[in-house]
């Protein structure tokens, strides 16, 4: 096969992850929308207090604002400079289709690998970003449960099938794989190598900066969904909930955790919370946290990959430069 041969089934590649990303947008709204039509939606979100939805909307912008450290940390991690906006365009698009397509590392590494290989990085180092990203995202996750479950205690729901009434247990477990991992990093040395994946060791540095950027982005998403919540719970034991709300989702490896969230939420928050209120306060989190950035993210998309199509057929039909005699 020609280097030329090779780049084109290369491009139409790109071509066919973008479609896709963009089909799974829109089949995403309408899954979440069939059940519950837009002036349904309209209709609950206005019967939440305008402030309680500007909150949300805040939060949720500050959220993404914190996804962005992920990718930041990573590309210092790997030695790569890349201006800031380049970094927080790549990670949003990233993470808006994450959060709510289907295979979530599949839907981010493709997105990203189309971003940074358009500004120098290879595949490889793309793919170690994706890594770093997740490794980032479990030991934040993990520091902010086990705080969370060691302070408030919360019960285990049992259609979750867990060995487990509390929670406690579970977060000295995730404070001790946490308190591993920075102690690891403070070793120095190679890289962690388990067959052909690799690790790169961080700097006890950054190791604290990842588990303190991907705290902040727990923080903020779990603030999204309480302020549209009857402030009738304290922050922390909604957060234990919302956290343990989020773990079995990961588990399930369901997109957003569609159901299981729900369903851990309306159980870990009864009788404190209404039912009714919890599920406005739910369908309010959905379109703000997940739709919302979703639409943008796919309209962003769309544009990017319309320019990229009408650049390409400019090039196709421009004639070829005539020869010298």
């Amino acid at each position: 096969m020609t280097k030329a041969a090779h780049k084109s089934r290369w491009r139409w590649l790109g071509v066919a992850i973008g479609v896709l990303l963009f089909a799974g947008a829109v089949y995403v709204l309408y899954t979440e929308l069939r059940e519950h039509p837009w002036r349904e939606v309209a209709a609950q979100l206005r019967s939440l207090p305008r402030m309680r939805l500007w909150l949300a909307l805040a939060a949720t912008v500050l959220g993404y604002l914190a996804l962005t450290g992920y990718d930041a940390l990573s590309l210092i991690q790997l030695g790569h400079r890349l201006p800031y906006r380049c970094v927080a365009y790549a990670a949003f698009l990233g993470y808006a289709f994450a959060n709510s397509l289907p295979l979530s590392v599949v839907t981010g590494a493709s997105v990203r690998y189309r971003m940074y290989s358009a500004w120098g990085l290879s595949s490889q180092e793309a793919a170690r970003v994706i890594t770093l990203n997740t490794v980032t995202y479990v030991v934040g996750l993990l520091a902010a449960a086990g705080v969370a479950f060691v302070i408030q205690p919360v019960m285990v729901p049992g259609f979750l099938r867990l060995p487990l009434h509390s929670a406690r247990p579970f977060g000295f477990v995730c404070l001790a794989v946490v308190a591993a991992y920075v102690a690891w990093s403070a070793r120095g040395g190679r890289p962690l190598s388990i067959g052909k994946w690799e690790l790169p060791r961080p700097t006890p540095k950054l190791a604290v900066a990842q588990i303190v950027v991907s705290c902040l982005d727990w923080g903020l998403s779990g603030a999204a969904l309480y302020v549209l919540l009857p402030h009738t719970v304290p922050f922390h034991v909604f957060f234990a909930i919302f956290l343990l709300g989020q773990i079995a989702s990961l588990v399930a490896q369901i997109p957003a955790g569609l159901g299981i969230f729900e369903a851990v939420m309306l159980w870990g928050m009864s009788p404190a919370v209404p039912a009714a209120a919890m599920v406005v306060g739910l369908v309010g989190y959905r379109v703000i946290y997940f739709l919302l950035p979703l639409v943008i993210a796919a309209t962003i998309w769309a544009v990017r990959e319309g320019r990229g199509w009408l650049r390409r057929r400019r090039e196709h039909r421009r004639p070829a430069p005539a020869r010298a005699a």
